[in-house]
């Protein structure tokens, strides 16, 4: 990936890819407003709100806040194009091997995840109630999966696939190639206005995905890990068990302790952070080895 990732990895070109990536998510986002306020014969400002401002909290208002992000990776797809003028290769890796490394991946991550979660209900440590009826919950399924492989994979594209490969064909220290991505991943994920430090574990959660995402990336030379990782813990995060104050509108239960609550460092956040890596570091054997 880094090979061909740029013929002259300047920093300048970089820079301006990253506008341009984020310049089209804008356009996006604006276009998606616009057939909205058309749909609704409303003006933007209505449309807006009901895109942006609906918190997720119905299906279609979860899957439509999900399917912003695909401007990130149509955005970085003409970042690449114009400033890097490399191949899309470049973003993702061999087309076969991105395709088994996202099935073993998602496969693992899904499964521990799952496990994780029917023994952390049993034995009382989350208080879930049913948020969708099962019928509603299985008719939404298949957009709730298309839109989460949609946004999980535009992010993968930008942080991952042509940030850190840009980085990284510049400068060797992984302190540049791994550990910024992981940082504006992170950042990006501040949710103002939370209460307690409920923003910056938020933040310390997200950064420590992006190392962890960046890692399988570099050593299976592929975004297909990554990707599988990141679609596995978002799809059980939006579409099985969501969190109140979050998107939660394809949730088949939801947790009651949402954000709204203050989350205080404790052995149960401890041991969530501690499964996030032992699932990073059985994916990185099977794929490794």
């Amino acid at each position: 990936m880094i090979a061909i990732a740029a013929p002259d990895p300047s920093l300048w070109r970089l820079a301006a890819g990253v506008v341009t990536a984020f310049a089209v998510l804008a356009l996006w986002i604006g276009a998606v407003v616009g057939i909205v306020a058309i749909w609704l014969e409303a003006d933007m400002v209505r449309s807006f709100r009901q895109v942006i401002g609906s918190g997720g909290r119905t299906p279609g208002g979860a899957v439509s806040q999900l399917m912003l992000v695909a401007g990130l990776g149509f955005g970085t797809y003409v970042a690449l194009r114009v400033w890097q003028r490399a191949r899309v290769r470049s973003l993702t890796g061999r087309g076969t091997r991105v395709l088994r490394h996202f099935v073993v991946a998602m496969v693992v991550a899904l499964g521990i995840a799952a496990l994780f979660a029917v023994l952390s209900d049993a034995r009382g440590d989350m208080v879930l109630r049913q948020n969708l009826p099962p019928s509603i919950w299985r008719a939404w399924l298949p957009a709730a999966v298309i839109a989460v492989a949609i946004q999980t994979g535009a992010e993968e594209l930008f942080f991952r696939g042509y940030l850190q490969t840009q980085l990284a064909a510049r400068w060797k220290t992984p302190w540049v190639w791994l550990g910024l991505p992981a940082v504006i991943f992170g950042a990006v994920h501040y949710i103002p206005g939370l209460p307690g430090a409920n923003s910056w574990i938020i933040v310390g959660y997200a950064t420590l995905f992006g190392v962890l995402a960046g890692d399988l990336t570099a050593r299976t030379g592929s975004l297909g890990a990554a990707w599988g990782f990141h679609f596995a813990n978002n799809f059980m995060g939006v579409a099985v068990i969501s969190t109140e104050g979050s998107i939660s509108g394809l949730g088949l239960w939801v947790r009651d302790d949402g954000l709204s609550a203050p989350i205080a460092p404790s052995p149960l956040l401890a041991l969530d952070v501690a499964v996030l890596i032992a699932i990073w570091w059985i994916i990185r054997r099977v794929l490794t080895n």
